[in-house]
Formats: structure tokens, C-alpha cells, sequence
């Protein structure tokens, strides 16, 4: 059963309009805007009693740097950006560690052991061909490898809507970085 949550990292305005802008040049139907998956849907039900939970962990912890790495891909179906950031697997961890989904859901939606942060660029669909796919990761080794690391603020929950597309619904803040006052 398709649930109707996820919890991701939004990036930043211009990294987002780089990947949107490349999904219009291949013609790539989007269901959700660039993001990078926390926590998936498994145990995040429809009577959102998880949500206190999450903003809980949310206001302990701190804002992190995250870099977007070079593409690569899951087998042909899915390109993405990969990230370099420990930080985010430790917040996934925390999240898994708090909703408490069977280990069953845990293996279906890759979390735990199985995470691996991303942010997907494309994922093969019925109408795009194994030469088009070939085509937009080699696009994406030239046009998607260069991101400067940038600071995650927040975390976003995402929920379906009517048209089967993800939104974000709710943004949660983090802890915020403290600034270090040095005496001269």
C-alpha cells in the first residue's frame, strides 16, 4: 500500500531550479520537486501521530552542510545526484528509530542499512527508452556534477495529493547553527 507521507530535505532555490530546469530539457515528468528522502513513507500513517515525534527530534537536531556529489545511477532505472553527508543518515536513523516501522517495511523502502541519501534526477518510466535514459545520465556527468555543499536548515513533510503528485506540506526547522563570537 502506497503511502501517502515522506520526509525529505528540500535544496536550495538554485540548485532546484538547475535540476527542474534539466528535467524540462528531456521532457521528464516530475512527481514531486527535487529532494532528498529522509525518512520514506513506511510508518508515517494517515493519522499523523508520528509528526510530534519528528519535530521533536527536529528541534535537537543541528542544521548540517550537505554536498551534492557526481550522478550515478540504481541499475537503468534511476539517475541521481549522490550525497556526501553523514549527518543525514544519522537524522534517518533517528527518524526510523522513532516511528518504529516492521522490518519488513524497513527492507521495502531501503531504510536502515539499505539507506542510501540521493537526490533523483530521473527515473525511467514506460515511455522513456534505455538510449534516452543512456542519453540524460551522460547530460547529467557534464551539466549535474558541480553543486557548491550548502547548510539544511529544516526537513520537509511531503503528502500526496489528488493528482498522485508529492508537495510539501510542512516544513519542520532544526536546531540553528550558533554562530561563534571570537574576542580580538
Amino acid at each position: 500500500m502506497l503511502m501517502p507521507f515522506f520526509i525529505a530535505v528540500l535544496p536550495p532555490p538554485q540548485v532546484m531550479n538547475q535540476i527542474q530546469s534539466f528535467r524540462q530539457k528531456w521532457d521528464y515528468t516530475q512527481t514531486s520537486p527535487p529532494h532528498i528522502t529522509v525518512k520514506a513513507s513506511s510508518g508515517l500513517t494517515a493519522t499523523e501521530d508520528w509528526v510530534p515525534k519528528i519535530e521533536q527530534i527536529c528541534r535537537g537536531f543541528p542544521a548540517f552542510e550537505l554536498k551534492l556529489g557526481a550522478p550515478a545511477t540504481f541499475g537503468t532505472s534511476v539517475l541521481f545526484n549522490t550525497v556526501l553527508c553523514k549527518e543525514i543518515i544519522t537524522l534517518h536513523l533517528l527518524f526510523v528509530d522513532a516511528i518504529k516501522p516492521s522490518l519488513h517495511e524497513q527492507k521495502q523502502h531501503y531504510e536502515v542499512t539499505d539507506f542510501i541519501p540521493h537526490l533523483t534526477i530521473v527515473q525511467k518510466n514506460k515511455q522513456m527508452t534505455d538510449d534516452q535514459f543512456f542519453n540524460i545520465k551522460q547530460d547529467a556527468e557534464h551539466t549535474l556534477d558541480e553543486f557548491e555543499p550548502f547548510i539544511v536548515p529544516s526537513v520537509h513533510i511531503f503528502s500526496m495529493n489528488k493528482s498522485h503528485t508529492y508537495t510539501p506540506v510542512l516544513e519542520l526547522p532544526l536546531r540553528p547553527l550558533k554562530k561563534r563570537n571570537f574576542l580580538m
